[in-house]
């Protein structure tokens, strides 16, 4: 087989990708060796093969196919692999370039600045500024464009020139280089801070003395952008004070239509990871509503989207907030409406499973254990979520026959799963002991329900215990 490394380089072309590999491969100026072609037309059949694969590329056969009958060289067969390897790479850097219009017409502005090509050079300066304009998105590579175009301009009016009296060019790449530091520094910092958030250690991003007091000077934080980041920075360094939520909040949903996708999925990400890790998990619980509207305004603009399709880890995370806020419709509502946008794979009990949730927070107990029989258990996930949902249910419906034979039932299927850890395993068996106890306490006894309470409040291993300690006060 030619080396795994060119083998996993042309599993990743599309169809497309491939067809346009080939072309580069028979132009003369990157490849005169009629069997790079060759071995490439090999690989290529055996990607697009969908039939039996078990040796076209063996080393054997495809140095047979290339070179008839003559002995086999081995060091051969990983040069030419070697080569053709290579050539992917020129042909990815080519492709990337030819994406890239405004920074070929910077490279040919660079190239003609000479006074004997100024009519080149204006007219490719003309092509850079229309494509500038075109752009409606501010992020770092705009700000970084901004600044080697006036660059380039400036440079070109040296070289024109005998003497300089025309500096305007030479400010505005200033203030363009300006922009560019500020946000790509702030950048770095609010990652840092980010990071910080969830892990043991976080990057050492210093800012410089300084940096602070210039970048609060209006030319930079008029920008929506750079200022939306210099609020990121201030409410992670500061979580206590809210005001700098509310306002990039605010000004995100305003203006992030104008924002780079890569710097809308990065400021996205730090206003949830603000209320989830500096509020939520600090105890302010009054931040789920704010989590809730992030998601739903994050629905609306897309930015939960890629390639037209939903996480399934957002999915859950959208759900299970909802529900805690008890916007049961909405939350129904969007099971309905986004779980094809799920990968295939997932959809199916995910919209069984989640409905049957959805109709258990609304005390709808029927319709749970009716919407659990769509569920398949083939998911370990599914199968103890499920099998705890439908325990809730029989609980809540005072079916203790039922119950009865889902404890015994939930117990041998916990001690058979391999699967299942150490932890976890036990986290459920104290659900089914403590919700076993429940079902067969005298509820007029004070001191037997007092007991099992501090039980559980002890219990650090425990499924569901916001639950249990719901139903505990319900019975005392």
């Amino acid at each position: 087989m030619p080396s795994p490394k060119l083998l996993s380089l042309l599993e990743g072309f599309s169809r497309h990708g491939l067809n346009r590999f080939r072309k580069f491969l028979l132009s003369p100026l990157y490849n005169e060796n009629r069997n790079l072609l060759a071995l490439f037309d090999l690989v290529d059949t055996y990607l697009r093969d969908e039939g039996p694969k078990v040796k076209q590329l063996e080393k054997k056969v495809v140095w047979k196919k290339l070179f008839g009958q003559a002995p086999y060289k081995d060091a051969i067969l990983r040069r030419l692999s070697s080569e053709l390897l290579q050539l992917g790479y020129t042909f990815f850097y080519l492709e990337e370039c030819r994406a890239a219009e405004a920074q070929e017409k910077l490279a040919l502005m660079r190239h003609f600045r000479s006074p004997a090509q100024e009519k080149h050079f204006r007219g490719l300066a003309r092509q850079a500024r229309a494509l500038q304009e075109q752009s409606f998105q501010h992020g770092s590579r705009q700000y970084l464009f901004a600044y080697q175009l006036e660059e380039a301009l400036h440079q070109q009016l040296e070289e024109s020139t005998g003497g300089m009296d025309n500096f305007s060019h030479l400010e505005r790449a200033d203030a363009e280089l300006d922009r560019f530091y500020y946000l790509q520094k702030l950048k770095h910092y609010c990652d840092a801070l980010g990071y910080q958030s969830f892990l043991s250690k976080r990057p050492e991003i210093a800012l410089p003395p300084g940096f602070a007091a210039r970048l609060e000077e209006p030319e930079l934080l008029e920008s929506p952008l750079l200022r939306s980041y210099y609020l990121v920075s201030r409410m992670l360094a500061n979580p206590e004070d809210e005001r700098h939520f509310f306002e990039l909040k605010a000004l995100f949903f305003r203006r992030q239509a104008s924002f780079s996708p890569e710097d809308r999925q990065a400021l996205y990400i730090h206003l949830k990871n603000y209320c989830i890790h500096k509020k939520i998990n600090a105890g302010f619980s009054a931040f789920f509503a704010e989590l809730f509207d992030l998601f739903k305004k994050g629905m609306q603009a897309g930015l939960l989207l890629k390639e037209g399709l939903l996480d399934p880890q957002d999915y859950k995370n959208i759900i299970t907030v909802g529900l805690y806020v008890r916007e049961f419709d909405w939350v129904e509502a969007f099971i309905q409406e986004n779980t094809q946008r799920l990968p295939e794979a997932y959809q199916e009990n995910a919209l069984a499973y989640n409905l049957a949730k959805v109709f258990f927070h609304k005390k709808q107990y029927d319709k749970v254990i009716g919407q659990l029989r769509e569920v398949e258990y083939k998911s370990l996930v599914y199968a103890l979520g499920g099998k705890l949902m439908l325990l809730k249910t029989y609980f809540e419906l005072g079916e203790f026959l039922a119950l009865d034979s889902l404890i015994d039932s939930f117990r041998i299927y916990l001690r058979r799963k391999k699967e299942i850890s150490r932890e976890v395993r036990q986290q459920y068996l104290n659900v089914l002991r403590f919700v076993k106890r429940l079902s067969t306490v005298d509820t007029r006894d004070r001191d037997a329900l007092a007991k099992i309470r501090r039980e559980v409040e002890s219990c650090t291993a425990l499924a569901a215990k916001k639950w249990i300690l719901e139903k505990i006060d319900e019975m005392g």
